[in-house]
């Protein structure tokens, strides 16, 4: 694929390498406004997901470092270690969703006695 279209971050369209590239970007409409607005909505997403972890693993660390220096209990620690580390389950969650790398959950088959999908 990228012989024929490149991703551009920074300007959230695809470049067009060939002419089939030219072709596929028109006839799918790569570059539409509302496209390129959701993948740069996307990637914000992806950077405001990473900088949050990174600040709660901040966070975790410096819990662990009032347990260590008697600044915390043990039990208290351990709440708030608890805390961030569902907090962090959630962020990752969202960040590997968002990026694909986990499929989103399976719909449900049935419904209120209801057949939604067949096998």
């Amino acid at each position: 694929m990228t012989k024929h279209l490149r991703f551009d971050a920074s300007t959230g369209r695809m470049e067009p390498q060939s002419a089939d590239g030219k072709h596929t970007e028109e006839l799918l409409l790569l570059n539409d406004n509302a496209t390129v607005r959701y993948r740069l909505g996307a990637l914000k997403t992806v950077s405001l997901l990473e900088s949050e972890i990174a600040s709660q693993e901040k966070m975790l660390r410096e819990v662990a470092r009032l347990v260590r220096t008697g600044k915390l209990t043990k039990k208290e620690g351990a709440a708030e270690a608890a805390a961030i580390n569902n907090e962090l389950d959630v962020l990752r969650d969202m960040l590997l969703r968002t990026t694909g790398e986990l499929p989103l959950p399976a719909l449900p088959r049935h419904r209120v006695g209801l057949t939604l999908l067949s096998a």
